[in-house]
């Protein structure tokens, strides 16, 4: 009786233990977990089927589709019958990503070979390309594949026949690949014309551009890699846009003119593919002119407009034409604060803006059967992202209401696969209508954290003296208490095209700062001005002075924090990678006191080592503004730390490059400060896979070792 009794008590208490004590949630998990088992579910391959009402998803190895109207789920291809098709070179695993070509067609990709099949006649067609291929860019219309091999570009066709369309021995002359290192919008190098007939192309010619060195440490003896690293105010690559006709078989190069170092952005067909649109943005980035081509000849047409601005203009995206309205086009432009959608005709006059709020338009959704036209904004002082459809004729409502955010994929009766999340939901998935309806719900995921100890952000808004709302993100420990004063690590960004805080799943904010909150922090980060989605006006503001308006803005997050009873003054830290670092380091080193520690890391240290085109659009070039540049050089302020501050830097960083810590460090030691440094051998600008557990916990370790 005795031995059953105290078994009861220990199975009781074993109960209590399993069911009612959270987990600990380990820093591995959080980094490692946050994208794979403790990320909110997902339904796997989730889309509109092309021409239909239909959807489609991958569950449980099957490509199965359904629709609004039904809880049926029908079987549309099994792994196992795909499998057993003919053609595929090796037996798959599981169910590949497809891409639909249309309402019987789609297409995926295995190794070097890409396959379509035919849902009318089971079949399946693989076509391979070269091993050695990058930047691939099949037409979806004509299945012939654009590529590159090293710096030279390729077409090959289903038929098997290859085009070659360069054939250049000099390195420094690239074809096909993308441009302006990756700003404007531009993310690739090709551009088909929409019947797949034509195809436009970058030529980058980088011989006057300084080679930059980086150090292979993994040869014996270490050997010198040279990469075209164009540093603010020194040369630019020169950029032209050629023309490929696949049925004659001709390049002709548009005829754009002088200046060669200017940039060539949002490229874009007429849908009759006699023309090539193209933003001609002059070096200084402040005069856009909207240029048409003619894709045979090459010769200008016409500048349909122009955009100037006192700071800059910043094309992201191209035009976008209205389906059978050939004579007419949507356009995005900040030219009245905020990021609007504006109607033109392809004489270059503005017909009707046709959208208005006071919020940044972020994404563009389509237009429906009925050229209605649908996309995301970012509302509530970029908080929430919201969907909202208007007309041709500028009629505009809101579709979305639950407040967080919402990106949505749209089919061409109006209906919307809305997958939405704010800080108390981690993710829900409906189809609504464009009256707002719910249809279906297809998934609500529960909280993947529900078992480990963790609480939710809060989301606060401050003011700056100028009157700007600061969106702010604070992060407690599970069991905070109110009567106990917290150490606190300020993760901070602060740059342009970043925003860190929104009303979503965890607030936006990685899960390693859950973890960290844990350890008995608060975790506090905030959004100023120069970061995205707030207006020109908004993000404007730290032009050609870097650093000011966004350590003034920070400061009112630090006055905050100050006038919080459970904040220990004493102990705050500071963190931030890339423009994190660069404001890390310049709050340790020109706010000096504030902050006991601070972790900066791949640092932009001086903007003149940074390049061209994000440097120069944000400080002009150095001989245009010497003093800004001055007055933003960190190194200038070493002799200010109070405190301890850790700088770490990718070995090889081709973003910013290594140069930029060494100059700080070197300025610490000429000036008897000491500063400590950690590289990551053979890691570019951003330490990923199981090498950032080592990176946080290097950080974590540092900030706890030194608060």
């Amino acid at each position: 009786m005795y031995k059953f009794t105290i078994f009861f008590i220990v199975l009781i208490t074993t109960i209590f233990s399993v069911f009612g004590q959270q987990k600990e949630l380990t820093l591995s998990e959080s980094i490692l977990g946050s994208r794979s088992e403790l990320a909110p579910s997902k339904l796997s391959g989730l889309q509109w089927i092309p021409e239909t009402d239909t959807y489609c998803m991958i569950e449980g190895n099957k490509l199965v589709s359904s629709s609004a109207s039904s809880n049926k789920l029908t079987e549309i291809l099994s792994l196992d019958s795909l499998n057993k098709l003919d053609g595929l070179e090796k037996e798959l695993t599981k169910f590949p990503n497809i891409t639909w070509l249309n309402k019987n067609e789609f297409y995926f990709r295995k190794g070097n070979n890409y396959y379509k099949y035919n849902l009318q006649n089971k079949n399946l067609q693989s076509f391979s390309f070269d091993k050695k291929a990058m930047n691939n860019d099949l037409n979806k219309s004509t299945l012939n594949l654009a590529y590159t091999v090293d710096n030279n570009l390729f077409i090959k066709g289903i038929n098997g026949n290859v085009d070659q369309l360069s054939n250049e021995t000099n390195k420094e002359i690239v074809f096909g690949q993308a441009v302006h290192r990756f700003e404007f919008g531009i993310t690739k190098g090709t551009f088909w014309s929409p019947k797949g007939n034509k195809l436009a192309f970058y030529r980058k010619d980088e011989t006057m551009v300084t080679d930059y060195p980086l150090l292979n440490m993994n040869a014996r003896p270490a050997e010198i890699k040279n990469i075209k690293y164009p540093m603010a105010g020194m040369k630019s690559h020169h950029v032209t846009l050629g023309v490929y006709d696949l049925k004659n078989k001709r390049t002709i190069y548009l005829k754009i003119g002088e200046p060669k170092d200017q940039y060539l952005t949002s490229v874009t067909w007429s849908p009759d593919e006699k023309s090539v649109f193209i933003g001609v943005l002059n070096r200084d980035q402040n005069h856009l002119k909207m240029n048409q081509y003619n894709a045979e000849t090459g010769v200008l047409v016409k500048t349909l407009f122009e955009e100037k601005d006192a700071e800059y203009v910043e094309p992201e995206q191209g035009l976008i034409f209205v389906p059978d309205h050939e004579d007419q086009f949507l356009w995005f432009s900040s030219r009245d604060n905020y990021k609007q959608l504006y109607l033109y005709n392809t004489k270059g006059k503005l017909i009707k803006k046709v959208s208005e709020g006071n919020w940044d338009i972020t994404s563009f959704a389509g237009f429906d059967n009925e050229n209605n036209i649908y996309f995301q904004a970012a509302t509530n002082d970029a908080l929430e992202r919201q969907i909202f459809r208007t007309t041709l004729k500028g009629k505009q409502e809101k579709i979305t209401k639950s407040n967080g955010t919402h990106t949505v994929s749209l089919n061409q009766s109006g209906l919307l696969i809305d997958t939405f999340s704010n800080i108390d939901t981690p993710k829900k998935i409906t189809i609504i209508d464009q009256k707002s309806k719910v249809k279906k719900e297809l998934s609500k995921a529960i909280d993947p954290l529900k078992a480990y100890a963790y609480s939710k952000p809060e989301l606060i808004k401050l003011k700056n003296k100028e009157g700007f709302v600061l969106n702010a993100r604070m992060i407690k420990p599970s069991n905070f208490d109110k009567n106990k004063k917290y150490p606190v690590v300020v993760y901070v960004y602060g740059g342009s095209h970043a925003q860190m805080v929104r009303d979503s799943w965890l607030g936006s904010a990685p899960m390693w700062m859950y973890y960290l909150a844990e350890k008995g922090y608060i975790i506090f980060t905030l959004d100023n001005r120069g970061s995205h989605n707030r207006s020109s006006e908004f993000e404007q503001a730290t032009h050609r002075n870097l650093g000011d308006i966004e350590m003034e803005d920070q400061l009112v997050g630090v006055d905050y924090l100050k006038s919080q009873s459970f904040v220990d003054v004493d102990k705050m830290a500071i963190h931030g990678w890339s423009f994190g670092g660069f404001m890390t380091t310049s709050m340790m080193l020109r706010q000096p006191g504030i902050f006991k520690v601070g972790v900066a890391g791949g640092p932009v240290i001086d903007w003149s080592y940074y390049e061209i085109m994000y440097g120069e659009r944000y400080m002009d070039s150095p001989q245009q503004n010497p003093e800004g540049y001055k007055k933003s050089d960190v190194s200038n302020y070493v002799e200010n730390l109070k405190g301890e501050l850790l700088i770490i830097h990718g070995q090889i960083d081709d973003v910013v490059v290594p140069q930029h810590s060494m100059k700080l460090l070197k300025s610490s030691v000429d000036k008897g400060v000491q500063i400590d440094f950690f590289t990551y051998p053979g890691y570019p600008h951003n330490i990923r896979g199981k090498d950032r557990v080592h990176l946080m916990q290097k950080v974590i370790d540092y900030i706890e070792e030194n608060i």
